[in-house]
């Protein structure tokens, strides 16, 4: 019989991964160490034996396919840290176990952090572009096919393509200010 998951909802915004971080090292404290992440939800098994610490990673572009994954992997491996899990081929978990004291980080100097931070707010960046074309396509399309019903249908829509602007906006610029901490 296979282990026994339990599903933890919670919802956490990339520019506030350190928040992430903090909760699965409080998870495992409490017996449950990560398994599997989802959008809205993760999985923990149940284990009071062990405690972890836990360091998330924002990495693109890599796959097993060309074998980056495995060499990226490796690399946390003989740093000491285990390698749980991917979300969305761009965040990567690593957990090693607690100690006492210890607050190990995956990256600690400045320039790492702010390539993080900076591939973070790229990516932030290029979803509100891919979001303002597809507003505009869905925009032009509403206008000619929806004339007489236009605003039942055009007022929520754009409510909810406000709400994903200033979310992404919001991360950007909150990604911006932390790069702007860290180099001054």
């Amino acid at each position: 019989m296979g282990e026994r998951l339990e599903k933890k909802f919670r919802l956490t915004m990339s520019w506030d991964y350190e928040k992430e971080e903090q909760w699965l090292n409080e998870m495992s404290s409490q017996g449950l160490h990560f398994k599997k992440a989802g959008f809205f939800n993760s999985s923990f098994v149940r284990d009071k034996s062990v405690r972890y610490t836990y360091g998330l990673d924002h990495q693109s572009g890599l796959t097993k396919k060309d074998g980056k994954l495995a060499e990226y992997i490796a690399l946390y491996q003989d740093a000491g840290w285990e390698y749980v899990t991917s979300f969305g081929a761009l965040w990567h978990y690593f957990r090693r176990e607690w100690q006492p004291g210890e607050q190990p980080k995956l990256y600690t100097d400045v320039e790492s952090l702010t390539t993080i931070y900076k591939n973070i707010q790229r990516v932030m960046g290029l979803m509100l572009l891919v979001n303002a074309v597809i507003l505009i396509a869905n925009m032009s399309n509403l206008l000619s096919h929806f004339k007489n019903a236009l605003w039942a249908i055009m007022i929520p829509v754009s409510v909810i393509y406000f709400l994903i602007f200033a979310l992404l906006g919001y991360g950007y610029v909150k990604m911006g200010s932390k790069i702007k901490k860290l180099n001054n």
